[in-house]
């Protein structure tokens, strides 16, 4: 049986190529927060601040541990709604803050992201003849630079196209959506991909009804970056002294104000009902769907710590004794133990992505890399703690 194969990315995957790991980016985060605590866009009540300045100090608490606090105090208080709304305004804010950064750290990366996509060159292996089903928990734009560079077919879902301050957008309806019409690639070369927590490059526009997404195919590989930064320079309102949270606007062709909205999703309650995103969770119900496409799965750089994503992956490996997942991790030494009890389906490889695509070729490249990589991490996290 010819073997379909998939990828699940976590933050590891996109580590090599200069994008931060969780202590990194919290790190950034927390510098950013704490240097503009007292600026009238970050200002807190007294009573939040209560809460939210302590975890802010404490080294033993990441980002999303901080986000996950702030969506259980919005739970706690719905019956408050001055400070329901209070809450949910910091949440918004701190969700920018983490697209914020993310896309600083990817365009002062950009020429390192570029002069490295050779290292990547092998992902054509695994889509030349089926499909690549990529189902990524990552914001980044890296496998939409890698089709772009090497010219691979990539699908999204997104079926139309939309432009937008002179930028051109895949379109995703809600018509679309609810009649379950997504554009993949089924039966020839290429890659689907679905990015699961948002991304920089996806927007909710429409009161949330519909997606955009930057169009990949156009230009060349550092465009998508340049186009999100086109349209934050342009936002209407921030020339005009104002901010909208969380959100970019833009004057569309009747001269009238409307928001594209950032998709990133971080935090403990992803897909929760406990907590509404800018991002609902229709493409969480694409992974549902699609992950069954595939009877081999690759979870490259993920650290087994998302349990909706886990259950997915384990429902699907469950299904039948012909499916597989490799863990591809360098630091992942034991089987995850919501999978032990079928280790016979599950393989563990303590490589890097470069690594595991290179087989053979370009091991001193990705060895001086990694090193090279590695210090840098070390020497940001020495500086800053």
């Amino acid at each position: 049986m010819t073997r379909t194969t998939g990828f699940l990315l976590g933050a590891g995957a996109s580590y090599e190529l200069g994008l931060p790991l969780v202590d990194e980016l919290t790190i950034e985060f927390k510098r950013s927060i704490l240097r503009n605590w007292n600026a009238p866009y970050y200002k807190v009540s007294r009573k939040i601040e209560e809460v939210l300045y302590p975890l802010l100090n404490d080294n033993s608490m990441n980002y999303e541990d901080i986000i996950g606090r702030i969506e259980v105090e919005i739970n706690r208080t719905r019956g408050n709604n001055q400070l329901y709304q209070e809450w949910y305004a910091v949440l918004g804010r701190y969700l920018e803050a983490v697209f914020i950064l993310l896309l600083e750290r990817h365009t002062k990366n950009e020429q390192f992201i570029n002069e490295r996509l050779y290292l990547l060159e092998e992902i054509k292996n695994f889509c030349s003849e089926k499909p690549l089903w990529i189902f990524s928990l990552n914001h980044d734009l890296i496998i939409e630079m890698i089709a772009k560079h090497y010219q691979i077919p990539l699908k999204c879902g997104f079926n139309t196209y939309k432009e937008v301050s002179g930028i051109k957008f895949e379109e995703l309806s809600r018509e679309d959506m609810e009649k379950n019409r997504f554009k993949f690639i089924y039966n020839e070369a290429g890659i689907n991909l679905v990015k699961l927590h948002g991304s920089l490059d996806i927007f909710t526009y429409l009161d949330g009804k519909s997606y955009l997404k930057l169009a990949h195919n156009i230009g060349n590989d550092s465009t998508l970056i340049k186009g999100i930064n086109q349209l934050i320079s342009n936002d209407p309102t921030i020339k005009q002294g104002v901010k909208c949270t969380n959100e970019i606007t833009y004057y569309d062709e009747n001269n009238v104000l409307q928001f594209l909205r950032m998709t990133i999703m971080s935090g403990k309650h992803k897909y929760s009902s406990k907590v509404s995103h800018n991002m609902d969770d229709w493409f969480f119900k694409i992974f549902k769907r699609h992950i069954n496409y595939v009877n081999e799965l690759y979870c490259i750089g993920y650290s087994f710590q998302d349990k909706h994503i886990n259950s997915v992956v384990y429902d699907w490996l469950a299904f039948s004794n012909e499916r597989k997942i490799i863990i591809v991790n360098p630091y992942i030494k034991e089987i995850p133990n919501d999978f032990k009890h079928i280790s016979d389906q599950v393989e563990i490889q303590n490589k890097g992505f470069l690594n595991f695509l290179n087989k053979k070729n370009k091991k001193m490249d990705i060895k001086f890399n990694q090193t090279f990589r590695d210090l840098s991490r070390k020497k940001f996290i020495k500086n800053n703690v």
